[in-house]
């Protein structure tokens, strides 16, 4: 018990942020249904290295050896965003990886009536912070979540590719530039949870903090999940005032090349 309070004591802080990401994304409507997921790495936890289950445990195929014997709060396969801050231990866990990184087990989460299970997105998250890692960056979160606006320019066949679609989100507000000046990473259409989409993705985020994956959804990776949050809402702002001018009958003038350009050297890369 004196293990398990530990736990809860060091974790609540992150249950709480999750929570209250979750209530956002809900409010915004960006997560119909068990829409999205959410990770945290937390690194090495010391209350992790005592509590391990015998019980509950999963493989990671392909492994992750660089996050071996770290733990993760992620988000339950099936669980509703709108559920998070409510009911935290069923609808999010903690999970520590094995140190040859080839499977996990369940140290907290899930209720007698339903144990927890991990996202189905597990190993795209996972391979994120693989990669975050091995690149030495400082982010920790990754979120993935169903923004519409953003959604809705994937659909519009005229917009030829991430050039284009750049230009557009950079073009509709000066806070794009300011605060996420590279844009999105565009991914053509991959099946939800498969390896490819894993793959695609961590290609991405090499030069970009946030992915819009076609005709599915966003996922950012940040410091914590208010600036994984944060970074997402400020493009889907950029893609819903470009479809208001649309909607209304004109073409929307945008920003023009020399006030990006003055945003630049006037703020800089003051998002990273």
């Amino acid at each position: 018990m004196r293990r398990t309070s530990a736990m809860i004591g060091k974790i609540g802080p992150f249950l709480r942020d999750l929570g209250e990401v979750g209530d956002l994304l809900w409010e915004k409507g960006w997560a119909e249904r068990n829409a999205g997921n959410i990770s945290i790495n937390l690194g090495i936890l010391a209350t992790a290295r005592k509590s391990v289950r015998r019980t509950q445990a999963g493989r990671i195929d392909p492994p992750c050896p660089k996050l071996g014997g770290m733990a993760f709060l992620v988000t339950a396969a099936g669980s509703r965003m709108r559920d998070l801050s409510r009911h935290p231990r069923g609808n999010a866990g903690l999970i520590r990886v094995e140190e040859d990184g080839g499977g996990y087990r369940v140290l907290w989460g899930g209720t007698r009536e339903r144990l927890f299970t991990p996202t189905s997105e597990l190993q795209t998250h996972l391979a994120l912070h693989e990669f975050l890692i091995e690149k030495r960056r400082p982010e920790r979160a990754v979120l993935h979540t169903h923004p519409d606006e953003l959604i809705a320019l994937t659909h519009a066949c005229e917009i030829g590719g991430e050039e284009e679609l750049n230009r557009i989100l950079l073009g509709m507000l000066p806070e794009v530039k300011i605060f996420v000046p590279e844009g999105v990473a565009f991914v053509p259409y991959e099946v939800t949870g498969s390896p490819e989409l894993a793959r695609v993705t961590t290609r991405g985020l090499g030069s970009h903090q946030v992915v819009l994956w076609e005709k599915h959804g966003c996922l950012s990776v940040g410091k914590d999940v208010f600036e994984a949050f944060d970074a997402i809402d400020t493009l889907n702002k950029a893609a819903r005032i470009f479809l208001l001018c649309k909607s209304a009958g004109y073409a929307p003038a945008g920003l023009s090349d020399a006030q990006l350009d003055e945003l630049g050297r006037r703020f800089g890369n003051q998002g990273a």
